[in-house]
């Protein structure tokens, strides 16, 4: 039986129409590989969301839920008028004052967020408020393989399964905390590499043995990397696993690879490193990490907008990437602002990350991203980051409020949004 990759339901946001969604997504998850528990915690969530949703709404009002079997995970988008409910309930982290009932009412988003794996909220290309998020299939560890692999000669492919799940034991093995958590699960990478989000290149002797490999992200103009990593002292093998993945997303439409999170040195001498040091008015700090960047095509250029606290910063990253780019100076010249500001956020528990980005730039900016950081402080979530993107001209004015809450520029991601993103890294709620 050919098991759908999507399921969908538009209903009209009232209270009543509850129950249909609640059972439309349990239902779906569950026939999309979810366990119990997890079907019954993304039921939850859509019915915390779509309360919040039916308090606040026009009659006319219609919400478009759409459940997606992403292979290694089961993701639920609701899609509603950006009007539906308040700009401030959009803030999901929002500490809410127990003598306002529009924020108890608006608890629920706060109530989905903690049952789910990641949740993230963005304004749709169509105009749409999308609000995501996800559970992940669970998965077992599985025991470490012992040693190092034999000596040999090792070439690079692309594997079977059970060495791509070699391949996964011995990263969490061998490299640990310097490489990311799903490491630790052999068959959700499999899984991974099977829904076609993730690809996979390992170096291989023939006899089942696995010397290393490097696994990849597939996105629009910019690719996400992992590794390589390396088990056998092989001369030479580093490069020709770089150059095997080079091979593979090169002619693809991407403009650049990078790979935030290097496991060791080895890949700098074929990548450049996105942070090599901070203008000469600032320290740097362990809180940035130095990513590593290559270009894949021509990259023909666009517009950055950015506000003057970080033009020069921004032009040092481009000159020292040499990128080109016209960078635009932009303030606030009178125009008409938002009074209530909107962010989302992306949390990913296991990696201890939050990665905030604008939804809507509003005058009480610094009180609201305050809040966030108190907010996922509190909730153990010590790695926080925010990303403007430079493509959007709308969002330079929140420069001030970044810095005034912890936040500082730590690099420019190319090609990471509409446009580049200037990341920013939290050094620490205030009072810290």
């Amino acid at each position: 039986m050919n098991i759908p990759e999507t399921a969908e339901l538009i209903v009209p946001i009232a209270i009543r129409n509850v129950s249909i969604v609640t059972g439309m997504v349990e239902q779906s998850a569950t026939i999309f590989g979810l366990d119990k528990e997890g079907a019954q915690n993304l039921g939850l969530a859509a019915e915390e969301v779509f309360n919040v949703l039916a308090s606040a709404a026009r009659p006319d009002e219609k919400i478009r839920i759409v459940v997606r079997q992403g292979g290694y995970y089961v993701e639920v988008a609701c899609y509603f008028s950006r009007h539906a409910i308040p700009i401030t309930a959009l803030n999901i982290t929002k500490i809410p004052d127990p003598d306002d009932e529009s924020d108890i009412e608006n608890l629920g988003i706060i109530l989905a967020a903690k049952v789910v794996d990641r949740l993230q909220l963005v304004r749709s290309r169509q105009g749409e408020m999308a609000l995501r998020f996800t559970i992940e299939r669970r998965y077992p560890e599985q025991a470490i393989p012992s040693g190092i692999p034999p000596a040999g000669h090792y070439s690079v492919g692309e594997g079977g399964f059970e060495e791509i799940k070699q391949f996964a034991s011995r990263v969490s093995g061998m490299y640990g905390a310097n490489s990311p958590g799903f490491f630790r699960f052999p068959g959700k990478i499999v899984d991974m590499v099977k829904s076609r989000e993730f690809g996979v290149l390992l170096a291989l002797d023939g006899k089942g043995n696995v010397g290393g490999g490097m696994l990849w992200k597939w996105g629009g103009k910019m690719i996400d990397s992992f590794g390589p990593y390396i088990f056998t002292p092989q001369p030479g093998l580093v490069g020709e696993i770089v150059q095997g993945v080079l091979e593979k997303v090169g002619r693809k439409g991407a403009v650049c690879i990078v790979n935030r999170m290097p496991a060791d040195d080895l890949l700098r001498n074929f990548f450049e490193e996105l942070v090599e040091s901070c203008p000469a008015n600032r320290i740097r700090t362990t809180a940035c990490h130095p990513p590593l960047y290559r270009q894949l095509e021509e990259d023909t250029g666009s517009v950055a907008y950015v506000h003057p606290e970080v033009e020069i910063f921004v032009k040092e990253c481009y000159e020292r990437l040499v990128l080109p780019r016209s960078v635009v100076a932009t303030t606030h010249a009178g125009e008409f602002i938002e009074p209530h500001a909107a962010f989302g956020v992306q949390v990913d528990k296991k990696q201890n990350l939050a990665v905030i980005s604008t939804i809507v730039a509003g005058i009480d900016a610094e009180e609201v991203l305050a809040g966030y950081v108190a907010s996922l402080y509190d909730e153990g979530i010590t790695r926080l980051e925010f990303e403007i993107d430079l493509g959007d001209e709308t969002t330079p004015v929140l420069v001030p409020a970044l810095h005034a809450v912890g936040f500082i520029p730590c690099y420019v991601l190319p090609w990471g949004g509409r446009g580049d993103i200037l990341v920013f890294e939290c050094q620490g709620p205030r009072g810290f």
